[in-house]
């Protein structure tokens, strides 16, 4: 039996003139059970500061941390309260307010899931992006290149080696005296045995360039993001024994992003491969 929700997408808008905002969570009112959800975007969230500038990010933490203790409150004590009208609680949850939290307009869905599982699949939506056609590979090149521009490291461009058995691309990359290169490697394949071929197949080209002397030691860094937290064990398993295989590469192997922000330990890299202190650090 199909269960009737009443939603509504969390957005940040932390400048008022411009009216741009970005998705950070989402709302769900279960009109049956008469039951509130939510889900909200981590505090330190990569897309937020790549979206706005420092000030529009620093403004960011505290009206998430202002915005979890009211959802908080809401989900934990509202329903102990007996008879208590669940939907004019969530009309006053969503209602425009005086700050740089809005939310979108009421919608109406039906479906076959419990409210959590519902709340799940509109944040995958809005806020994680799934219906984007970019794959998360694609995602996170573009989250790195961002981070590097923000601190004026926008010296990083593709780059392609042609080889007369391959080519191979680097869509980070930056020739001095010698090639350096960024190289980021999704691992949210649909199976377990998907992630540890597509890390057997990146250090089977990997070793081959480094055996033809078109790139050295040390001058490749390899930025992985692994399967999301709710995934199977199994998966996580797999991109274990993926970052293994990565390892025994001459080069740093090191996550993506590291609580929703891209891995300090990129900038670092990029920063040595010009030979320079990045701005804004």
């Amino acid at each position: 039996m199909k269960t009737l929700y009443r939603y509504a997408i969390i957005r940040f808008r932390p400048f008022a003139e411009t009216e741009e905002f970005a998705n950070i969570g989402v709302i769900a009112l279960d009109l049956t059970h008469r039951l509130i959800d939510y889900r909200i975007a981590p505090k330190r969230f990569a897309r937020v500061r790549h979206f706005f500038d420092d000030k529009g990010y620093a403004a960011y933490a505290g009206a998430i941390d202002l915005l979890r203790l009211e959802l908080g409150r809401v989900s934990e004590f509202l329903p102990s309260f007996g008879e208590w009208d669940a939907e004019a609680t969530f009309r006053d949850i969503i209602a425009r307010r005086e700050s740089s939290i809005r939310f979108s307009e009421p919608r109406i869905a039906q479906a076959d899931l419990n409210l959590t599982a519902f709340v799940e699949g509109l944040y995958a939506r809005f806020v994680r992006r799934d219906f984007s056609t970019d794959t998360p590979e694609v995602e996170l090149t573009r989250d790195i290149r961002h981070a590097l521009r923000r601190r004026h490291l926008d010296f990083f461009k593709s780059v392609k080696i042609d080889d007369e058995l391959m080519s191979i691309s680097f869509p980070l990359a930056h020739r001095g005296d010698r090639l350096r290169a960024i190289r980021p490697l999704a691992f949210t394949q649909k199976s377990p045995m998907a992630m540890v071929d597509y890390a057997a197949h990146w250090r089977k080209r990997l070793d081959y360039l480094l055996d033809r002397q078109r790139i050295t030691p040390h001058d490749i860094l390899i930025a992985t993001q692994g399967p999301t937290s709710d995934a199977e064990p199994a998966a996580h398993h797999a991109y274990q024994l993926a970052s293994e295989e990565l390892r025994a590469l001459p080069f740093t192997v090191v996550p993506g992003e590291v609580a929703g922000d891209v891995n300090d330990a990129i900038i670092a890299f990029a920063q040595a491969s010009i030979g320079r202190t990045p701005l804004g650090t």
